[in-house]
């Protein structure tokens, strides 16, 4: 860890990218109570009031990571339904596959992204975009499955609830180490299975969905 109190080379807008990466890492090896904005500046060697340029106070911070983790989301699932043009049953299986990936990745980012108690955090309007741009991202991927007749003709957001609610549950079992309770198989089986029971569900029965 870093000791030095100064870093003459961060700049313009180099020392917020610098330290959300910092506090990504902090958080995922301290957790969101160990995670300080005096630790952060002593993590990336800037002083003390540094970070206050950037942050108003810790749940300022908090918001701005959980953002960086719905952000990384989206990204995910838009670059999987890039990977899977014309083939949506695919993108499902691929999405609710690197979503849990990422919640196994990351797991304290993934908690603070749907469990963040502290006020404050839930009304920044940074976390409200990234987090409305993951679930929008969602309902594309839906809204593509029922043009091509892979889903039951059903409101979009109530698919996407569906799917979501799976894969939530399915994440914070693997984080847990709790997949195993279920059955035999590695975590990561059982999870393909259990969304592909769930595509039986919601799915049709016409040719080839």
């Amino acid at each position: 860890m870093a000791t030095h109190t100064s870093n003459p080379e961060y700049h313009h807008g180099n020392l917020r990218q610098a330290l959300l990466d910092a506090g990504e890492k902090l958080l995922e090896s301290v957790g969101v109570d160990g995670l300080t904005l005096r630790g952060l500046a002593r993590e990336t060697g800037v002083s003390h009031a540094a970070p206050y340029r950037h942050f108003a106070d810790k749940a300022d911070l908090l918001a701005a990571l959980a953002a960086r983790g719905f952000d990384r989301l989206a990204r995910a699932l838009v670059a999987t339904a890039g990977e899977h043009a014309g083939d949506p049953r695919g993108e499902y299986l691929a999405s609710c596959r690197r979503y849990i990936e990422l919640g196994r990745k990351h797991p304290a980012m993934y908690r603070l992204m749907f469990g963040q108690p502290q006020p404050g955090v839930g009304d920044q309007p940074e976390l409200a975009a990234a987090g409305q741009a993951a679930f929008d991202a969602l309902t594309a991927a839906m809204r593509r499955g029922v043009a091509a007749g892979l889903y039951r003709d059903a409101s979009i957001e109530t698919l996407a609830m569906a799917v979501w609610a799976l894969v939530h549950g399915l994440t914070e079992l693997a984080i847990a180490g709790r997949l195993g309770l279920c059955g035999e198989g590695d975590a990561g089986r059982l999870s393909e299975d259990a969304c592909a029971l769930l595509l039986r569900g919601i799915g049709t029965s016409r040719p080839g969905a």
